[in-house]
C-alpha cells in the first residue's frame, strides 16, 4: 500500500448533506405557503358566511317587527316596505310583504287573519329578489339544413 494514498471516508459527503437540507427547507417552505393560502381562503369564506347570516337575521328581525304591528292592527305602510292586504272569499284577511335581505334576496312573509282574529303565518321564506333573466345566448341546432 502506498503511503501517499489516503483512504476514502465512508458515508455522506458535505455536498450531499447540503443538497438534502436544501430540499427539506424547500419542501417545508412550499407547505407553509400552501397552509397560509388555505387559511386565508377559509377566513374569507367565514367572513362571507357571517355577512349572509347577519343580513338574514336583520331582515328576520324587521319582518318580526312588522308581524307584531299587523298583529296589533296597524296595517299601514312602513317606510320602504309595502304591506299588501286583501280579503279572501272566506272572509279572512291576508297580508303579505317582503323585507330585503341583501342585494339579491328578500324575506317573503304571508299572513292570514281568520274571522276569529287569530293571525296565522302561511309563509316565512327567503326568496330571490328581482326578476330572473334566462341566458338565451346559445344557438341550438334544431335539425334540418342551415
Amino acid at each position: 500500500m502506498d503511503k501517499n494514498k489516503r483512504p476514502r471516508p465512508m458515508g455522506l459527503n458535505i455536498g450531499s448533506a447540503s443538497i438534502i437540507m436544501l430540499f427539506a427547507v424547500l419542501c417545508l417552505t412550499v407547505l407553509a405557503v400552501l397552509s397560509l393560502l388555505s387559511a386565508n381562503s377559509q377566513y374569507a369564506l367565514a367572513e362571507r358566511s357571517a355577512d349572509v347570516a347577519r343580513t338574514y337575521y336583520e331582515a328576520d328581525t324587521r319582518a318580526a317587527e312588522i308581524y307584531e304591528r299587523i298583529k296589533n292592527g296597524d296595517y299601514g305602510a312602513d317606510g320602504e316596505i309595502e304591506i299588501e292586504a286583501y280579503i279572501t272569499d272566506g272572509g279572512a284577511a291576508t297580508f303579505s310583504y317582503e323585507v330585503p335581505a341583501g342585494a339579491r334576496q328578500a324575506l317573503r312573509v304571508e299572513l292570514t287573519r281568520a274571522e276569529t282574529g287569530e293571525l296565522r303565518v302561511d309563509m316565512w321564506k327567503l326568496t330571490e329578489a328581482g326578476d330572473w333573466i334566462p341566458d338565451e345566448s346559445i344557438n341550438l341546432w334544431l335539425g334540418g339544413d342551415e
